[in-house]
C-alpha cells in the first residue's frame, strides 16, 4: 500500500517552505548590506586606510557575511534528516550574530537585529517543518552566541 503525497508537501520536501527562502534571503542581504555600509563609511573619511581597517573591523565584518550566507546555504541545502548538522547551521547563525548585537550594541549591532530576527525565524520554521527539536536547537544558539562572545573579547584582548 503506497501514500499518496499531495504536490504542495512534495515540493517542500524538495525546496523547503518559501518563507524560509524569504527570511534567510533577507537575512543574509542585512549581513552583507551592514557591514559593508559601515565599511564606506570608514573609507570615506579622509585619511583612512586599509591598514586602520585590517585586521579588526574587517575580520568581524567577513564573520558577520558568512553568517548570513552560512544561513542562506543551510536553507539551499534543505536537508530533510532529523539531526542533521545542516538544521543546526541557522541557529548557529544566528546565535553568533547575537553575540554581535548584544557587544556592538551601539555601533553595528542595532542594525543587525533584523538580519538577527530573520535567521530565528528560518530555524523555527525549519524546525517546525522537519520536526526536530527545537529545545535542543535553542541550547545550540546561546551556547554559539556565548562562543562568539568569548572569541569576541578574547580577540579585543590580545590586540
Amino acid at each position: 500500500m503506497t501514500v499518496q503525497v499531495s504536490p504542495d508537501r512534495s515540493r517542500l520536501v524538495k525546496f523547503g517552505h518559501p518563507l524560509e527562502w524569504i527570511l534567510s534571503t533577507l537575512g543574509a542581504l542585512n549581513c552583507l548590506i551592514v557591514p559593508a555600509m559601515f565599511t564606506y563609511s570608514q573609507f570615506s573619511q579622509p585619511g583612512t586606510y586599509l591598514a586602520d581597517f585590517w585586521p579588526f573591523p574587517a575580520i568581524y565584518f567577513i564573520e558577520i557575511a558568512l553568517f548570513g550566507l552560512g544561513c542562506l546555504i543551510s536553507v539551499a541545502k534543505n536537508n530533510p534528516d532529523r539531526g542533521s548538522a545542516w538544521n543546526y547551521l541557522p541557529w548557529i547563525s544566528a546565535g553568533g550574530l547575537l553575540a554581535f548585537v548584544i557587544l556592538g550594541a551601539w555601533t553595528i549591532g542595532f542594525f543587525l537585529i533584523p538580519a538577527l530576527l530573520f535567521l530565528i525565524g528560518v530555524g523555527i520554521i525549519s524546525d517546525r517543518r522537519k520536526k526536530d527539536n527545537l529545545a535542543l536547537h535553542f541550547i545550540i544558539f546561546i551556547g554559539s552566541a556565548m562562543v562568539q562572545s568569548i572569541i569576541v573579547f578574547f580577540v579585543l584582548f590580545m590586540e
